[in-house]
């Protein structure tokens, strides 16, 4: 120690005596970022809760509203419509015209009309079940020919709203519709006339 410069050892002197501060220094910063980390962990987990109760009260809300709703469904409310009513009327009204009785093509167009042809059919996919519903996957077996009011039939009695005059049919149970295609169809006569096919989601709650 005596050979050390007198200047040299009250540096080594201070170095030590800031070597406890550098220490906790060190420590203190270690130990917030521990705090940070857990902080950050905290409110993750606390949104996480949060964002499961609001599912949880969206769960136990639909499963209030759809409870009691009717398996057949839509057995009753869309599987029985007939559309294109007006071209329906004309075709009967030319076909009690003498000129044009018998004629092939008309007997055929009103027939596919009324027919099981052009009627809502749905096939039904694997069902899911799980602890509180089951759901299943239902495609149109056909397109079907349609117009403006037959579509405000068919999304009022799917969706559970009100389109115009038309409204849904009672105990729905929960469908969502998962495809919707809609093409203009030319016809020989002025009625209008879409090609409709759609893909439903249906949810039962057990």
């Amino acid at each position: 120690m005596s050979e050390i410069p007198k200047n040299r050892l009250i540096l080594y002197i201070m170095l030590i005596g800031l070597l406890p501060l550098i220490v906790v220094g060190l420590l203190f910063w270690s130990k917030k970022g521990e705090l940070d980390q857990l902080e950050n962990q905290i409110q993750f987990v606390q949104q996480l809760a949060l964002t499961k109760q609001r599912k949880q009260s969206i769960n136990l809300a639909a499963h209030d509203q759809f409870k009691n709703a009717d398996h057949f469904y839509l057995d009753k409310n869309l599987e029985t419509l007939t559309f294109l009513q007006p071209e329906i009327e004309s075709l009967r009204t030319l076909m009690e015209n003498k000129n044009f009785a018998g004629d092939e093509n008309l007997t055929k167009r009103l027939e596919k009309l009324q027919g099981k042809e052009n009627k809502i059919l749905f096939s039904g996919g694997q069902v899911l079940a799980y602890p509180t519903f089951q759901e299943s996957i239902l495609s149109l077996t056909n397109p079907v020919e349609v117009n403006t009011q037959d579509l405000g039939e068919i999304l009022a009695k799917t969706e559970g709203i009100e389109i115009g005059d038309h409204k849904p049919g009672p105990k729905r149970p929960q469908l969502i519709v998962i495809d919707f295609k809609i093409e203009s169809k030319d016809t020989s006569n002025k009625n209008e006339a879409y090609l409709l096919n759609m893909k439903l989601l249906k949810r039962e709650y057990l």
